[in-house]
């Protein structure tokens, strides 16, 4: 179960108040409903963060495109869009010579 304790007492006033108009039975179906609707709603943040793992390598291009929730060629375009290189990995350098003779 959550259980987050508000340091703010203005914070605190707010969501005792939307408790008191019924909008929310308790503070945790409150909080419940605003993670959601951030996590949901961010969808910027998300693609942001996506492209931060991609470009630190922490995640794969298809990887960062299904965290970001568009599909990869989308994130392709939009890494193309901000001036970001896309990460080929290849092997050896003798293995790429190979390749191109």
């Amino acid at each position: 179960m959550l259980r987050i304790e508000i340091q703010s007492p203005d914070l605190e006033k707010e969501v005792d108040a939307l408790i008191g108009v019924g909008l929310y039975p308790d503070s945790h179906t409150l909080i419940i409903d605003a993670l959601e609707k951030l996590v949901n709603n961010k969808q910027k943040s998300r693609l942001d963060a996506a492209i931060q793992l991609y470009q630190t390598g922490e995640v794969t291009l298809g990887r960062a495109s299904e965290f970001a929730g568009i599909h990869r060629f989308e994130f392709e375009s939009i890494l193309k869009a901000r001036g970001i290189l896309k990460i080929v990995e290849v092997g050896s350098v003798e293995k790429l010579r190979k390749v191109f003779r």
